[in-house]
């Protein structure tokens, strides 16, 4: 099952709709957060790979001067002397993650524990800044994901939302009345005519190269010999300008002839093209169709078997659907405590998202092509999906199977319309659950 046609063409595996099948992830930490302590005293900086975010100041000073005035209390003095002396690292890397946990390590990646040291980066107030921006970086972060998530889910369930709107027969014959031959542009020549200054200048130079004199005759000479060679100079230069805008436009003309023609010959393939896209001429819409099948990029590879009848004026499709195993079984969401979860869909939603596709890739491809001819008055789209038999052997059932009306999709917009809703209101073979789950069905003869 699944190879009634003898046409067939795949629509390949990409990410043209951005969609992915794994969830997203957060990571936040390493060395985007590191804290350096040098004799200025303590300095973090801290960033979230891929956000572009950083902050960065003073924790703590690495020289205090401390009183050396005795204490009243033994006991409040030794306290003090503690933190006094407390070893502080040379460098220090801050790690938050995606459950909004802070651990402080040294430079090598070491998590300390020493919790003098703790305390003391900890106390100041300009850690605890620090701890604030990266909450409200990961909680951005984080709504970044879910709202990613839910549109690449979206788009992939919801591709109805990406069928065209279908023109009318009037639509193609007015698009094969506007179809005119492309006009050659030529370019005037951009070298300006010789002027009378520009030839003086150039025997200036001349002279200063060439005549070398007393300086009481110098000046004179020099410009005797720019007069007399001013005017035959001038009138070479111009000969010659002549000369070469004459092969320029010689050059130009020969251009626009070849390119005239060809753009001649490209109007009269494309009118004759278009006709015979309009007439449903077999191979003209063969072309296209194939064509545009190829260009397609989803997130699953499939492949579509078509036949055209230009008789009945009638285009059979069958799908091979996507699985409904090739739905994201689980989406990420933001929990009452902001943090990241990856919950997984019941299987209700997962037949829901998948009825919704399949219906919806049922509009999508349809819609293209009645996109290709106004030729194509009516598609039976059947689709089919691999399912393990009962022998627990792997078959192609046939699980929808539409006719659909040329007139239902022209000048439509079919984003603003309920996929499944849609595709039942048509004649149909379906046999589905109030769970959405799909039986196996026998599809539409080839014509009828």
């Amino acid at each position: 099952m699944g190879m009634r046609f003898r046409k067939s063409v795949k629509i390949c595996k990409g990410v043209k709709i951005n969609f992915s099948k794994s969830g997203s992830s957060l990571s936040l930490g390493g060395r985007g957060h590191s804290v350096n302590i040098g004799s200025r005293g303590v300095r973090h900086t801290v960033g979230i790979p891929g956000t572009g975010l950083s902050y960065s100041s003073n924790i703590v000073g690495g020289s205090q001067k401390r009183s050396t005035g005795s204490s009243s209390r033994s006991g409040s003095s030794r306290r003090s002397s503690s933190r006094t002396n407390v070893s502080m690292p040379g460098e220090i890397e801050i790690h938050m993650d995606d459950r909004g946990e802070v651990s402080i390590k040294d430079k090598n990646g070491i998590t300390i524990t020493d919790q003098s040291v703790l305390r003391r980066i900890k106390s100041t107030d300009q850690y605890k800044n620090m701890i604030n921006q990266l909450q409200q970086q990961r909680a951005d972060k984080i709504d970044e994901i879910v709202r990613n998530a839910e549109e690449e889910n979206e788009r992939f369930i919801n591709i109805h939302k990406l069928a065209p709107v279908v023109d009318s027969n009037y639509d193609f014959l007015q698009r094969l009345a506007s179809l005119k031959p492309q006009v050659y542009v030529s370019n005037a020549y951009s070298n300006p005519v010789p002027t009378e200054d520009d030839v003086r200048a150039e025997l200036e130079k001349e002279a200063k190269e060439n005549i070398h004199a007393s300086f009481f005759k110098l000046a004179k000479m020099r410009k005797q010999y720019v007069e007399e060679r001013l005017e035959e100079r001038l009138s070479l230069a111009k000969h010659r300008w002549e000369q070469e805008a004459s092969r320029y436009y010689e050059n130009q003309m020969q251009e626009r002839r070849s390119a005239t023609a060809h753009y001649l010959a490209e109007y009269e393939y494309q009118k004759r093209f278009l006709a015979a896209l309009i007439n449903g001429e077999e191979n003209a819409i063969g072309e296209v169709f194939d064509s545009w099948i190829s260009s397609c990029e989803l997130p699953v590879e499939m492949s579509v078997n078509y036949d055209w009848n230009s008789n009945l004026r009638v285009m059979m499709i069958d799908v091979d659907l996507p699985e409904i195993e090739d739905l994201s079984a689980t989406i990420m969401t933001k929990t009452s405590s902001g943090n990241l979860k990856e919950k997984k869909k019941t299987q209700t939603e997962l037949r829901v998202e998948y009825a919704t596709l399949v219906f919806g890739l049922a509009i999508f491809i349809s819609s293209n092509a009645f996109n290709i001819s106004p030729a194509v008055s009516k598609i039976v789209l059947s689709g089919y999906t691999q399912r393990r038999n009962k022998n627990g052997d792997i078959s192609d059932d046939y699980i929808i199977s539409l006719k659909f009306p040329r007139e239902l999709f022209e000048k439509r917009n079919m984003s603003l319309i309920s996929p499944k809703d849609f595709c039942l209101s048509v004649e149909n073979r379906c046999n589905m659950t109030s769970t959405s789950m799909f039986k196996t069905i026998k599809p539409y003869e080839a014509y009828y």
